[in-house]
């Protein structure tokens, strides 16, 4: 009888932080993508960067669908959906620098770019440790978090950085598309942070 009750009457319960995990680990890997792409020069890095963008659409679009269809969360609704949203975030932004250096025919970054992309890799990646011990520890996770604002820091001294070499050089047409990048590059940052402050907020409401 309880089988049949949760099979047919009771509303299903979707477990929501695995859900969310699954999409910060794919989240994460297009992030890291980044560096092997545009440093190491490697094609199939770059080509997997536009995997995981159609990949990520998909995991958003089922995880909305879910959200939107239940009755029962693990958490509250809202917090679910910021998440959600924060994670996908991440990975337009990701796109949407891939299109910006596409556009302006950039196929690879120099030096310079590597501390920006360090960081970011490592703001993801602390980030996806934080939803990973969801379940677990919420004393780990704020650890986690702080340690994405940490990494936020580094990336936007390197920002500042880079910016301050662009903005010596004589070329119009270099110092707008750098300019344009490193403010992408900036957005990925910003929204990798945003989303810590996300996952903060759930581990408060849990406890």
């Amino acid at each position: 009888m309880i089988s049949f009750l949760k099979k047919y009457i009771l509303p299903k319960e979707i477990d929501f932080i695995s859900r969310l995990q699954e999409q910060s680990s794919a989240t994460q890997e297009m992030v890291e993508k980044l560096y092997g792409c545009f440093i190491k020069k490697d094609k199939k890095m770059c080509g997997g960067i536009e995997y995981d963008a159609k990949k990520l659409q998909h995991i958003r679009d089922v995880n909305m669908q879910e959200l939107l269809n239940s009755f029962i969360t693990p958490i509250d609704r809202e917090s679910i959906y910021r998440v959600i949203t924060c994670l996908d975030a991440i990975a337009l932004s990701v796109r949407h620098f891939v299109l910006e250096t596409s556009v302006y025919n950039v196929s690879h970054l120099d030096r310079n770019y590597k501390d920006i992309l360090k960081a970011l890799q490592k703001e993801m990646h602390e980030l996806n440790q934080g939803f990973l011990e969801l379940k677990k520890n919420s004393i780990e996770v704020a650890g986690h978090a702080q340690a994405v604002r940490d990494a936020y820091d580094e990336a936007v001294e390197s920002y500042i950085k880079q910016m301050e070499k662009v903005s010596n050089s004589a070329d119009i047409r270099e110092i707008f598309v750098q300019k344009e990048m490193l403010h992408q590059l900036r957005d990925i940052g910003k929204n990798i942070y945003s989303c810590a402050n996300s996952l903060e907020d759930i581990v408060v409401k849990m406890v």
